[in-house]
């Protein structure tokens, strides 16, 4: 079975994968920002069995990949003519893997491939296949990944994209891929996938924005004007204590609508000089902007990587729970134990929404306040079980009670509260001032 890192990726993308599935249920659960989310994985629900000497490039079955997958750089690349065929395959533990096609563009990399052998399947009747890109380097974001392949006549298909992960970008260069697993069956099916960039323009920039509290700085550095796609390049600073600090951004047109950006905050370079970090870093905009819009109006923020705070029962109330670098708070007020119930009262912003809605404001008091033993308080138990009422609304106070019974050790030296203002500032970056890009 892979060692244990792999299988923590491979969770992880489970994980993610439940989080960005489409859903008609409104889901109010507080969202983390992970440390960069590179690499978007699209399985095809369409299949043609693959020949070993030969790959076939049928057109309509890749434009219902790119269309079914919402892949719109592949969609529109292939509207230009612009994929490139390929033909390589390879076998192991009777599974048969044919890459069929590529597309590079800017710093965008699209390759599908086609899967045919006896398989485990889920539950859901889909096939899970492991792999690493670049042989697994730990510098690069989302190197191992999980992919989701759905079943078809004869078999499956997938298709994988992501930004290149280095800050140059050259005109020809090999993609290693290799699957580790694929349907519950260990091997390896490694291709050196080659990808040849398409024609693009890059427009050097020279615009910053910073904020002093937070003391940070992005600097855009270019733009990379894709066929089918935009990079954005920006070297962002920021001081020791936010080494994980991570940068979004907003984009809109000139006629002020908000334009998609598909990969966000994409770290690929990360040096410390003196006491800052200095991070060159990509964000994705999956579309041609130069016939669309005259400018871009790019609003950054900057998700802070704020320490959560622990609380002691015994502590005197109300006790100031405040961020280092950004205007946080949830302080406790109040803490009391009445026979077998322990009560906390606490706010949130000292009541500013910050133009949020107050379901996440909720979903916080519920998820990232939580009752946890001192020695405890670094390792990632589950929480112990709790109601929380809102006490006042407008002013975000709330009220979390705990059930202490089967808690044969509690004690007010030895709880306390952990106030996880880290998933409270990666949820609500800091802004900093808007820069306008002329595309002319």
């Amino acid at each position: 079975m892979p060692q244990e890192h792999v299988l923590k990726s491979i969770q992880n993308g489970m994980n993610r994968a439940d989080i960005e599935a489409p859903s008609t249920k409104k889901n109010t659960k507080t969202i983390v920002w992970s440390s960069v989310a590179a690499a978007t994985i699209f399985v095809s629900s369409s299949f043609i069995s693959p020949s070993l000497s030969h790959v076939m490039a049928d057109v309509p079955l890749l434009g219902k990949v790119y269309e079914t997958f919402n892949d719109s750089i592949g969609r529109s690349l292939q509207s230009q003519e612009l994929i490139t065929e390929l033909n390589q395959t390879t076998s192991s533990k009777g599974i048969d893997v044919a890459i069929t096609n590529a597309y590079y563009d800017g710093a965008v990399v699209g390759v599908s491939f086609k899967v045919k052998g006896n398989m485990k399947t889920e539950e859901s009747g889909k096939v899970a296949g492991f792999y690493e890109i670049f042989d697994g380097d730990g510098g690069i974001s989302d190197s191992k990944e999980l992919v989701h392949m759905e079943p078809t006549d004869g078999g499956y298909i997938g298709h994988i994209q992501l930004s290149y992960p280095k800050s140059e970008l050259p005109s020809e260069a090999t993609f290693p891929l290799e699957f580790k697993t694929i349907g519950g069956k260990e091997g390896s099916w490694r291709f050196d996938v080659p990808i040849n960039q398409l024609p693009y323009e890059t427009v050097t920039l020279d615009k910053e924005s910073s904020e002093e509290l937070s003391d940070v700085n992005v600097h855009f550095d270019s733009i990379v004007l894709g066929k089918a796609s935009t990079a954005i390049n920006y070297t962002a600073t920021f001081p020791a204590q936010g080494k994980h600090d991570q940068v979004r951004l907003e984009v809109y047109d000139n006629k002020g609508d908000e334009m998609n950006i598909s990969m966000d905050g994409i770290d690929l370079e990360t040096t410390k000089k003196d006491d800052q970090y200095i991070v060159k870093g990509r964000s994705i905009i999956p579309q041609a902007v130069t016939e669309e819009t005259q400018y871009l109006e790019i609003h950054p923020k900057v998700a802070l990587n704020e320490q959560d705070q622990f609380v002691p029962l015994n502590a005197s109330t109300p006790v100031k729970v405040m961020a280092d670098r950004q205007h946080l708070a949830v302080p406790i007020e109040d803490i009391t134990v009445d026979g077998h119930t322990l009560a906390v009262d606490f706010q949130v912003n000292n009541g500013d929404q910050m133009n949020r809605d107050f379901s996440f404001f909720k979903d916080f008091a519920q998820n990232n306040v939580i009752l946890v033993k001192e020695s405890e308080k670094e390792n990632d138990e589950e929480p112990i079980k709790h109601s929380v009422i809102t006490t006042h609304k407008d002013e975000l106070r709330f009220r979390s009670t705990f059930d202490i019974r089967h808690l044969d050790d509690f004690d007010l030296n030895t709880y306390g509260m952990m106030v996880e203002l880290g998933s409270l500032s990666a949820n609500i970056p800091v802004e900093l001032d808007k820069v306008k890009i002329d595309l002319n």
